[in-house]
């Protein structure tokens, strides 16, 4: 029994030496500062792919800048408001809006610019003392 425990042993030990030196002879022959040089170049490739993908989902998130019909997504993103807030104006009617169907409400990018602009806040000249105490 003793006898099949080394030999099995032995086995096993040159099985690894025998990787060892596989992996050894592909180390040398694969060159591994040009495989180094290789995986980098690939690794900024990558970089610059997610660098792309940023600014394409920046793109079509400010889509709505050139589009006349908006949805209720693209209106919040232009006026900077939640879709509760944008829902309660709507049902209120208070903002211009449009339901073609009944159910997905559209929104007119000029009427909204318009509804925006309509109750302009009244400008106070400056007086002197304001001047004197800026300065």
């Amino acid at each position: 029994m003793k006898h099949r425990e080394t030999m099995y042993g032995n086995k096993r030990i040159s099985d690894c030496m025998k990787q060892i030196d596989n992996l050894i002879l592909c180390m040398t022959k694969e060159k591994p500062l040009e495989r180094i040089r290789a995986l980098e170049q690939k690794i900024n490739e990558v970089e610059k792919i997610s660098n792309l993908e940023d600014v394409i989902n920046q793109i079509k998130k400010e889509l709505w800048s050139t589009k006349e019909v908006l949805s209720s997504s693209e209106v919040c993103a232009f006026l900077g408001i939640s879709e509760s807030y944008l829902y309660r104006l709507t049902s209120l009617k208070q903002i211009p809006h449009y339901k073609p169907n009944g159910k997905m409400i559209f929104f007119n990018r000029k009427e909204l610019c318009e509804w925006i602009l309509r109750n302009p806040a009244k400008v106070v000249e400056s007086s002197p003392t304001i001047n004197k105490i800026a300065l």
